[in-house]
């Protein structure tokens, strides 16, 4: 990240080094643009500083964190969302907010440079002195990221207002109200489940499959599904988006007939009507049930058919509208228009950039030192490039990358870094 520290920063790009790119492998998760297209423009709405936030809601309310680019497992990556990057850290509020909206879910909060994603916030939970969140932000330091323990909280408004979707005062009872909106999905191979994280998304219950959806309900959670267990409970779960490796299953290929419409009682086998009753799953294979009233602007990805997890594509799902957000009965939240987050997005560096004969160098690292050169002694720790070997062009105009590029390729030098203009 660039610093304000008197160290001069140096972006040093290598020839020798391929670039892996930024693109999520999984087809089916969401970008910036995509979420404009549902959303229009950016409009979160900043709720203020919370103290002691981790104490207050932490891996209960808020666990979901997406992660920099994985491609052995993309489940929880979002395209250019980098919070570890040494040269491309994307740790910003706007990049949290839209990070979250990606992944579904109405809130965000952003403490110590650590984006977090929830559904809800503890009952009595307010806002507290904003001078707490006073950690300069990874991707902008001129931004604030929360605090040491305080979080800035930011809400998504296309979701319906709080007050309707209040917590009940026995979750095991969730909300039956909002628990009978849910509807059919599809049928889904769910081994990795929802890519929720928090403690309270997965429970095990007494009743059906609707004592299931009127739990999620409770917590806000637009998507649900059991597994049958041995005997009358059911094994629950709640989410917002569909995890690593799920994909739509048709019936014909299921390994064993019945997966997605199994009774939720051993006790009383047989077949279930995806179309008239409330089923439950089995053998890592489940009906997923959707609640349009418990979402937003924007509908994460959702994956098509495919015939097994060796697939490398999956076909298109175009999920109907009526199963899909924002509320079709409830209201949406009233916001007052001045708590309308203003940030801008982090900066990101140019993964590659190309000299005027075709030549390419790729960006490798952001270096801090106090020296551009090490004098020749060769040792990165008294400064990255090597003077005896190098070449340095002193305020090059116009002190673009693409001039230094051009400067270092003339000389036949595979890397180069610009610092301050030289």
């Amino acid at each position: 990240m660039w610093s304000r520290v008197s160290q001069a920063l140096l972006a040093l790009l290598l020839t020798v080094l391929s670039f892996l790119g930024a693109v999520d492998a999984q087809a089916y998760y969401g970008t910036v643009a995509r979420e404009r297209a549902f959303c229009g423009l950016d409009n979160f709405y900043y709720l203020g500083c919370f103290e002691n936030f981790e104490t207050t809601a932490g891996n209960t309310w808020f666990a979901f964190d997406a992660t920099g680019y994985n491609p052995a497992h993309p489940g929880r990556n979002f395209p250019g969302w980098d919070p570890g990057s040494l040269y491309n850290n994307t740790v910003m509020p706007l990049d949290c907010n839209r990070v979250c909206r990606g992944f579904g879910y109405r809130f965000s909060s952003i403490r110590d440079n650590n984006c977090k994603c929830g559904m809800q916030l503890p009952s009595g939970y307010l806002p507290g002195d904003n001078a707490l969140c006073n950690v300069p932000c990874g991707g902008d330091q001129s931004q604030t990221c929360g605090g040491g323990s305080a979080a800035q909280v930011y809400l998504d408004p296309s979701f319906a207002a709080i007050n309707q979707v209040a917590r009940p005062a026995d979750p095991l009872t969730g909300n039956p109200t909002l628990g009978s909106s849910y509807r059919y999905l599809g049928c889904y191979y769910t081994q990795e489940g929802f890519p929720t994280q928090d403690s309270l998304s997965n429970r095990l219950l007494a009743g059906g499959t609707q004592s299931c959806l009127n739990y999620c309900a409770g917590l806000g959670y637009p998507m649900s599904y059991a597994y049958q267990t041995n005997g009358t409970a059911v094994n629950c779960f709640c989410g917002t988006s569909l995890g690593f490796n799920s994909f739509r299953a048709r019936a014909e290929f299921l390994p064993t007939p019945g997966d997605c419409n199994a009774t939720c009682s051993t006790t009383t086998p047989g077949g279930c009507d995806v179309g008239a009753e409330r089923c439950c799953g089995r053998n890592n294979y489940a009906p997923i049930y959707i609640n349009p009233e418990l979402q937003g602007c924007y509908p994460p990805r959702i994956p098509g058919f495919k015939t097994q997890i060796s697939d490398p594509t999956y076909e298109c799902y175009d999920v109907p509208q009526s199963l899909l957000g924002p509320p079709k009965t409830l209201s949406t939240a009233t916001v007052d228009p001045a708590m309308l987050a203003t940030g801008t997005p982090a900066l990101i560096r140019p993964p590659t950039v190309d000299a005027s004969n075709g030549a390419r160098y790729y960006l490798y690292a952001c270096f801090g030192s106090p020296s551009f050169v090490d004098g020749g002694g060769g040792s990165v720790l008294n400064g990255v490039l090597n003077a005896a070997t190098g070449v340095q062009y002193l305020d090059f105009q116009p002190a673009t990358l693409e001039n230094c590029a051009n400067l270092c390729q003339n000389s036949n030098l595979p890397v180069f870094g610009v610092t301050n203009g030289r």
